[in-house]
């Protein structure tokens, strides 16, 4: 059944990629050639050329449309496919973009009203969620009733959702997420013994001299041991102990998928990029 709404929702005229810009261009819009002139933070990138693609499935969460944007080029080598899920973290669509555009890699973007939670509505009511609570039944109810209020139809409406998210993002051998914090919100640090997230936690590793804000998080040891050999802050999942919070990371401990999420802070550029450059290398063909 999936595979056959995603085919409607792929071949649709009204849904389907378009080759034409918009009329009014999005002031959202992230172009890999204006990222590199950004301050010069992500210098070392190529403007995209005609083997970048970029192009748009329309689909819907109750009645209301999101964008799911592909953008992609072929690798030499070992690849990455990442998906970026909260609208309003630039920072990492960006860093993305502009690596992609030198080296390959394929990046899905949710799009919708650049905030990072995504408001919908079906029958009359408006309900929200995060995007990144939507891949388990646990999730879904938490964050519906967290944002807004929690129903049947509410939850069918975002597991719908988060089955075509899924379909468009395919099945690369490792799951890789792409997230941006800020300033003391969300580090490293709350995974360190003592900390308020150590239970979510089996290994943790802090780089010394490294920005906490700046780690990579994954759900099997051989990541793991590959991001701390990079001398990278590293946090390893505790797939028995973990909270189903309906996260993509839940989802792929659950469904046995390798699972890597670079973390970044906001504005943090350069090392966001860095860290995705540093993807092949973990991942490996």
């Amino acid at each position: 059944m999936l595979r056959s709404v995603l085919f409607l929702l792929l071949a649709a005229p009204a849904c389907a990629q378009s080759g034409k810009p918009p009329a009014t261009p999005d002031p959202r819009d992230r172009r890999a050639d204006s990222v590199v002139t950004s301050g010069g933070a992500l210098a070392d990138s190529t403007v995209a050329d005609s083997a970048v693609t970029v192009r748009s499935v329309a689909v819907r969460i109750g009645e209301t449309p999101v964008e799911l944007r592909i953008t992609e080029r072929p690798c030499a080598g070992a690849c990455w496919s990442a998906v970026n899920v909260h609208d309003d973290e630039d920072t990492a669509a960006e860093a993305a973009l502009a690596v992609l555009s030198r080296a390959g890699g394929r990046l899905v973007e949710v799009r919708h009203t650049g905030a990072r939670n995504l408001s919908f509505r079906m029958g009359g009511e408006a309900y929200t969620v995060d995007p990144n609570r939507i891949f388990t039944p646990a999730g879904r109810a938490r964050t519906l009733a967290a944002l807004s209020r929690d129903t049947p139809a509410a939850r069918a409406a975002v597991a719908a959702f988060a089955d075509t998210l899924l379909a468009v993002y395919g099945t690369p051998a490792v799951v890789v997420a792409l997230h941006n914090n800020t300033e003391a919100n969300y580090s490293a640090t709350g995974y360190a013994p003592g900390g308020s997230d150590a239970r979510e936690a089996a290994d943790v590793f802090l780089a010394p001299g490294a920005d906490l804000d700046d780690f990579v998080f994954v759900t099997t040891r051989s990541l793991f041991d590959a991001v701390v050999a990079s001398g990278v802050n590293a946090i390893l999942q505790d797939n028995g102990a973990m909270t189903d919070d309906g996260s993509l990371s839940v989802w792929a401990a659950q469904n046995d998928r390798p699972y890597v999420n670079i973390e970044a802070q906001h504005g943090h550029a350069a090392e966001n990029a860095r860290l995705i450059r540093a993807l092949t290398g973990w991942v490996g063909e």
